[in-house]
């Protein structure tokens, strides 16, 4: 006679083991944001970066109230948290905006238009810049003043042209109307004095609003590792228009390219 055999089984149903969930400050939760935010914070250092514009010195080509995308990587790779290039691959070149440490305080950033390279030289007479001697085209666009329309900075008081690099796309410059300059910058390094040679391994920078603008004009060359990244373009934009409680989005300039 066969039997069938079958495994003893206990009577009694075991209760599935349930693992307790960690709480919100626990170890593994914390380590977790803390890797997350080395890696956002990474990022932000070596790759691509936003910044808010708060001042007038770029307009018209960027406005008060722009929100940028600087590219790290536009010409090298630097180690996180460090100015020590991992490779670089490009150089910075005339016309291109930046996005760069201030050489008075390397807390602060700033956003300017390269115009002259190491070796260069720099002069301005009657407001034409001069790069190593030779002038750089600049045309009045003073019949279509459309740009102008949403910027605060006394749009009623400056003049508007088209410069040219060469080589480079035309970009936009303001000045003041000759009879409301009670500081002018016709005149750099000064009427009397030669060009101004820009070191080598810097750059040298103005904004394109170039009478209420602090530069290289006032503070010298800029040192290519203070260098953050290249200003590609307009994220958003907000600004406040006169009479109006409450800010207005330019969504005309949402996504814009700069014309660098």
């Amino acid at each position: 006679m066969t039997t069938n055999e079958n495994p003893t089984t206990n009577s009694k149903s075991e209760a599935p083991l349930i693992k307790e969930q960690p709480g919100f400050f626990s170890y593994e939760n914390i380590k977790s944001l803390l890797v997350l935010a080395v890696i956002i914070f990474a990022i932000r250092w070596s790759i691509a970066s936003p910044y808010f514009v708060p001042t007038a010195s770029m307009e018209p080509t960027i406005k008060v109230g722009d929100r940028l995308l600087a590219w790290k990587l536009a010409y090298e790779l630097k180690i996180p948290f460090t100015d020590i290039s991992a490779i670089r691959w490009a150089d910075t070149k005339r016309g291109d905006i930046i996005v760069f440490k201030y050489p008075k305080d390397p807390e602060i950033d700033y956003v300017k238009r390269v115009v002259a390279l190491g070796g260069d030289t720099v002069q301005v007479k009657d407001d034409i810049l001069y790069i190593n001697g030779k002038p750089q085209e600049r045309v009045d666009h003073n019949s279509d003043r459309s740009i102008l329309e949403d910027i605060h900075d006394s749009k009623e008081y400056k003049l508007l042209f088209k410069e040219s690099f060469e080589g480079q796309p035309s970009h936009w410059v303001m000045q003041h109307k000759p009879e409301y300059r009670r500081f002018t910058n016709s005149f750099y390094p000064g009427i009397d004095n030669p060009p101004y040679v820009v070191p080598e391994n810097s750059v040298f920078c103005m904004g394109d609003n170039r009478d209420n603008s602090s530069d290289s004009r006032v503070w010298g060359e800029v040192p290519k590792q203070y260098i953050r990244g290249k200003a590609l373009f307009v994220i958003w934009s907000m600004w406040s228009p006169t009479g109006q409680t409450f800010p207005s989005f330019r969504f005309n300039r949402f996504g814009k390219w700069l014309d660098s």
